[in-house]
C-alpha cells in the first residue's frame, strides 16, 4: 500500500464511521460527535472523539455530564469510558459505527447493574500520573511491612529495593535512600484518583497525613484487593502549599517467586514438584534445561562430562564468562542467576552416563529423563534401561546439519510403533570443518534450529510429566531456512 493509498483508506474509514454516527442522531461539536445512547429506559448523552490513529485505535467516549455516570474501574481518569480491552482489538471491529454504538450501550447497561461478574483487573496505576522519578521500585512480600515504615535503597539498573527502616531524626548526609510507609487500602470497588480519596479509605489517615507533611515519608505503598485478587501500587507523595498532598505513581513491580512464575504457563504449578534429569548439556540440552525451569520445573539433575569451549558459545545458553567451566556447572550458574530459588533444586554430575546401574538409578529417581547427547551409545543405554525399569526416556537430537530435529519417546507409549529411521542428507554447500584429531566435524546447525528443537522437546516433556503426551512415539520435523533451501 502506497502512502496515498494508506491516506485514502484512513480518510474513507473516518468518513464511513462519521456517516454512521449521523444516522444514529449524532451531531458534530467542537469536542467531537455528540449524541444519545439509550439504555435501561434512560438515555445518556455522550461525546465520541476519533483519535488521530483511528481506525487503528478505537474511538474515545465520554459522557457530557461526567458525574451523571457512576465512577468505576471501567472509566478512565479523565472521565472517559473504558470500552475496549487490549485483548479485544481483533479485526478493528469498532470501524462500524453501529457495532461500536451497540458496545457503548452494553457498557452503560453493565454500569446500570453495578458491573456484576466483573473481571477483577488490578490496574490502579492508570488512575495517577507518572512521577518524574523514573526509577523502578521493587518490593517483595508486602505482608511483612504492612502498617510499618520502610525505606527504598538504590540498587543496580536504576532500581530501588524495599527494606525495613524509618527516617532517622538526623538526616544522613550522603544517604540516597527514600523513606516510605506501607498501608492497606482494603477492598477497592471504585478506584481512588486523588490523595483525598486514598486518605478517606485509610484507618490511620491522620497519622499518615502528618508524617507526609513532616516529609518523613516520601513514598507510600498501597496494598488493595478486588475480590480474591490482590494488587499494589507505589506512590510518590509530597505536601503542597495548600495543606494538601500531591501524589503521582512510581514505576514499581513485585520481585517475588509468584511474580517471577506468573507467566510460566497454566501447567507451572503441576510441574513444580517434577524431577527431571537432562543428560547432555550441549547447545540443545542447555536450552532444554532452561525452558524446563521457565515452565515451572524446580528439581533438575544435569549430567555431562564436557567443558565450555569458545566455539560453543554461539549456540549455547551460557556466555563467555563460563569458558573453561564444566558445562553442568555453567548451566547451573546461569539458571540460578535467573532464579535464586533454584539453588537447592539443581544437582550436577560432571561425568558421562556410562553404566546401566547409573541409568536405572536416574530413571527410578526422576519423573523423566531427557537425553540430549545425540550419542548413539547413550541413547541405546537409556532405551534398554527404560525397558528394564518400565519407564520412558525422551530423546532429542538435531540431524542433517540442523535441517531436521527428532524427538523419540523410548519406548513409545501404548505399544505404538516407533518413529521411522531418519533420512540423512548430504551437505554439499561447504566442506566439513574439524577442530582437531579424527573426531566428528563441527556441525553448522544454526542457533535458531537449536532453540526451535529445544522448545518442541520441552512441549513433549511437559506432556509426559502431566500425563498428556503429545504423541506416543515422538516427532520428526524437517526445518526450512534460506541457507539450506536448496536441500529441501
Amino acid at each position: 500500500m502506497t502512502s496515498v493509498g494508506f491516506d485514502e483508506y484512513v480518510a474513507h474509514a473516518r468518513q464511513h464511521f462519521e456517516e454512521g454516527l449521523i444516522r444514529a442522531g449524532f451531531r458534530e461539536v467542537e469536542a467531537g460527535w455528540e449524541g444519545p445512547v439509550p439504555h435501561s429506559a434512560v438515555t445518556t448523552r455522550v461525546v465520541i472523539d476519533l483519535p488521530p490513529r483511528f481506525p487503528f485505535r478505537p474511538p474515545r467516549v465520554a459522557p457530557v455530564d461526567h458525574d451523571a455516570v457512576p465512577w468505576s474501574w471501567h472509566r478512565d481518569p479523565d472521565g472517559g469510558l473504558c470500552l475496549v480491552a487490549e485483548d479485544d482489538h481483533e479485526g478493528l471491529w469498532w470501524m462500524e459505527a453501529s457495532a461500536f454504538l451497540e458496545h457503548v450501550t452494553a457498557w452503560f447497561e453493565h454500569a446500570d447493574t453495578g458491573w456484576t461478574d466483573d473481571r477483577p483487573d488490578l490496574d490502579l496505576d492508570r488512575y495517577f500520573h507518572q512521577s518524574t522519578d523514573r526509577r523502578l521500585y521493587l518490593y517483595d512480600d508486602l505482608g511483612q511491612y504492612l502498617n510499618r515504615s520502610v525505606r527504598f535503597s538504590p540498587a543496580g539498573n536504576n532500581t530501588m529495593r524495599i527494606r525495613h527502616g524509618t527516617r532517622p531524626r538526623k538526616a544522613l548526609k550522603h544517604s540516597k535512600d527514600r523513606f516510605g510507609y506501607v498501608a492497606d487500602l482494603g477492598e477497592v470497588d471504585v478506584p481512588p484518583r486523588t490523595w483525598a480519596d486514598i486518605s478517606a479509605r485509610l484507618d490511620s489517615n491522620a497519622e499518615l497525613d502528618r508524617i507526609i507533611r513532616q516529609q518523613s515519608v516520601a513514598v507510600v505503598v498501597l496494598v488493595y484487593r478486588r475480590g480474591t485478587h490482590e494488587g499494589a501500587i507505589v506512590l510518590d507523595v509530597a505536601p503542597t502549599k495548600e495543606d494538601g498532598t500531591a501524589v503521582t505513581r512510581l514505576r514499581s513491580g513485585a520481585d517475588t517467586e509468584a511474580a517471577r512464575s506468573a507467566r510460566a504457563g497454566v501447567l507451572a504449578p503441576a510441574l513444580r514438584e517434577s524431577r527431571v534429569a537432562v543428560v547432555g548439556l550441549g547447545a540443545l540440552g542447555s536450552f532444554i534445561a532452561d525452558m524446563l525451569v521457565r515452565s515451572g520445573v524446580r528439581h533438575l539433575t544435569l549430567i555431562d562430562d564436557d567443558v565450555v569451549m569458545p566455539g560453543n558459545l554461539v549456540r549455547h545458553l551460557v556466555g563467555p564468562d563460563t569458558i573453561g567451566l564444566p558445562k553442568v556447572e555453567a548451566v547451573k550458574r546461569h539458571l540460578v542467576r535467573q532464579n535464586e530459588a533454584l539453588a537447592g533444586g539443581i544437582v550436577i554430575i560432571n561425568g558421562a552416563l556410562t553404566s546401566g546401574t547409573d541409568a536405572v538409578d536416574h530413571l527410578r529417581n526422576h519423573d523423566l529423563v531427557v537425553n540430549a547427547t545425540a550419542d548413539f551409545a547413550t541413547t541405546a543405554l537409556l532405551h534398554v534401561s527404560a525397558r528394564t525399569v518400565g519407564t520412558r526416556v525422551l530423546s532429542a537430537a538435531l540431524q542433517n546439519d540442523g535441517r531436521t530435529y527428532r524427538i523419540d519417546v523410548l519406548p513409545p507409549l501404548d505399544d505404538a510403533a516407533p518413529l521411522p529411521p531418519s533420512t540423512t542428507r548430504a551437505d554439499t554447500e561447504a566442506p566439513p570443518l574439524f577442530e582437531a584429531g579424527c573426531g566428528s566435524p563441527i556441525s553448522p546447525t544454526p542457533p535458531h534450529a537449536v532453540i526451535e528443537a529445544a522448545a518442541v522437546t520441552v512441549r513433549h516433556a511437559i506432556g509426559l510429566l502431566v500425563d498428556r503426551p503429545l504423541h506416543p512415539a515422538g516427532e520428526t520435523r524437517h526445518l526450512h531456512s534460506a541457507s539450506q533451501g536448496s536441500h529441501q
